[in-house]
Order: structure tokens, then C-alpha cells, then sequence
């Protein structure tokens, strides 16, 4: 009876061990998917050169925040399909080397947790007080407004970093990146505005871009296809400054990470739980003894 319900416990033991590290597996595949499209998706090429690490928005290549991101998320799914390798084949085979490597993989994953926890939490408002003013000082050094994706104009097209701006704004319904006085201090937009005289009045210059006001249809409509109506409308928006978005990109940006925010502590202490499960079996499979004929019996 011992011997039964002690053989019965470790396949138990053993099956679930198996699922854990089946999950593991199938998370890494679809972290490694998830950082190769942020690496090669287009949309996001042109979000990244908003962030370079080397402190220089005027590089149009270089390594980026974003860059770093997906570079991260591709090796976190790499060690997910090694810790799901080692902890099948730990589990079923109960190759200690296996296991032993498997505790050690995660132990160090739970004490990284922790410790960027930790981090994140002592220094998020340090954090936030470093990259707020290096946003600013590169939307300043090289915003261009959009003007020149706009179809039937005769202005020039922008850097791809002024398209970033531009392609954030209006798809996330925000301006500037405290708020819409960051554009006082441009260095290279021209604000003359080229409908000024069809039908907008005397006024020649924009206050603000046409991408901080309110155009409809984000993330469904491309700029190049508005017609005059909501260009018209645009642009008295951005000559006059009413109607404006009023909250600024980051805020925007940390505002919809705290919508989400219930959720992302629920997964993050699952994951906690299950990855606190998955050492526990594997040390108890680990000391398991090998000659234990009753844990190989069927």
C-alpha cells in the first residue's frame, strides 16, 4: 500500500512536472515569435528610432529601447525552450543532470523576478524622470510634422524618426510627450500651413501638429487618405490649438499599462506559483533515487 501510493504520488508527480514544462515550451515558441515580429514588423521599425540608447535621435539606424526589448523577449523564449527541454526529459527519464540544470535555470529566473520587481518598484518614479526629458529633447531635434505624407503636397518627406512621432500620436490619441507645449521649442518643423489660402483664413503657421488633433478612425485609416473635410477640420484644430489632445504620449502610454494592470499582477504571480511548483518537483524528482523500480513501473 506504501509502496503503491508512493508510486502512484512521483507519476503524479511526474505528469504534472511534464505539463509545466510543455507550457514553458509553448510560451518560449510564442515569445521567440512575439520578438522576431517587434524586430521585423514595419509599424514598429518606426516607433523604435524614438528611443536610441547612444542618446543621438539623429542616427536613423542604431540600437533602440525597443531593439533591446525584442532582443530580450527572443532570449527569455530561448531559456523557456531550454528549461521545457530539460524538464520533459528531467521528468520522464529522471536524468539528474537534467533536473539538476532545470532547478538551477529557475531558481535564478524566480531571484531575477524578484529583484527587477524590486527595482521597478524603488526607482520607477527615478525612471521616469530620466527618459521624460530625453523624449522631449528628441521630439524637439527632429520633428518635421507630417505634411509630407500627405498626398498632393509639395513638401518633403520627413525622417523616419519624425514619422514615428507622427504615426504615435495620431494612432494613440496623445500629444508630445508631457503635452502639446513640447512642440514649442521644434528645431526643424515648418508650421507653414499650405491650405491656408483655399479656404482657413489669413493664418499660415500650425501651432500644433495635425496629428494632435482629433482626424478619427486610429489605427484603421492612413493619413495619405483623409479627404479635404478632415483636413480642413485638422488643420483649424492645429492652427488654433482647440480640440487638441491634451494628455502627452507617456501618459498616455502608462495609462494604458494601469488599465491592464489587475491582469498583469495575476499573471506574473501565476507564473511565480507555477514556476515555485516546478523547482519544488524537480528537486523532489531529483533526489528521487534511480534504482526506485517502482517509480519506472507502468
Amino acid at each position: 500500500m506504501g509502496h503503491g501510493g508512493m508510486s502512484c504520488g512521483m507519476k503524479t508527480m511526474r505528469f504534472v512536472m511534464v505539463a509545466f514544462n510543455i507550457i514553458f515550451f509553448l510560451i518560449g515558441l510564442a515569445l521567440i515569435a512575439v520578438g522576431i515580429y517587434v524586430l521585423a514588423d514595419p509599424s514598429l521599425q518606426k516607433i523604435k528610432k524614438i528611443f536610441p540608447i547612444d542618446g543621438n535621435p539623429e542616427l536613423e539606424q542604431g540600437l533602440s529601447y525597443l531593439t533591446v526589448i525584442a532582443i530580450v523577449i527572443l532570449v527569455l523564449g530561448g531559456v523557456l525552450l531550454i528549461i521545457g527541454f530539460l524538464g520533459c526529459c528531467g521528468a520522464m527519464k529522471q536524468v539528474k543532470i537534467f533536473l539538476i540544470l532545470y532547478g538551477i535555470i529557475i531558481g535564478i529566473i524566480i531571484l531575477f523576478e524578484v529583484a527587477i520587481t524590486i527595482y521597478f518598484v524603488a526607482f520607477k518614479s527615478k525612471f521616469e524622470d530620466q527618459i521624460k526629458p530625453k523624449l522631449k529633447d528628441a521630439l524637439q531635434n527632429t520633428y518635421e510634422g507630417p505634411l509630407g505624407l500627405i498626398s498632393n503636397t509639395n513638401v518633403s518627406k520627413p525622417s523616419g524618426i519624425s514619422i514615428a512621432w507622427d504615426f504615435i500620436m495620431y494612432n494613440f490619441q496623445c500629444c508630445g510627450v508631457y503635452n502639446r507645449s513640447d512642440f514649442d521649442g521644434t528645431k526643424k518643423w515648418n508650421r507653414t500651413n499650405i491650405w491656408a489660402n483655399a479656404s482657413l483664413g489669413n493664418s499660415t503657421n500650425f501651432e500644433y501638429p495635425l496629428t494632435c488633433c482629433n482626424m478619427g478612425n486610429a489605427f484603421t485609416a492612413n493619413w495619405n487618405d483623409f479627404n479635404s473635410a478632415q483636413l480642413q477640420s485638422a488643420a483649424t484644430c492645429a492652427m488654433t490649438g482647440n480640440n487638441t489632445y491634451t494628455i502627452g504620449c507617456y501618459d498616455k502610454f502608462m495609462d494604458l499599462i494601469n488599465t491592464a494592470k489587475t491582469w498583469i499582477i495575476i499573471g506574473a504571480v501565476l507564473i511565480l506559483v507555477i514556476e515555485l511548483a516546478a523547482f519544488i518537483f524537480a528537486m523532489a524528482l531529483c533526489c528521487r533515487k534511480r534504482k526506485d523500480t517502482m517509480y519506472y513501473s507502468n
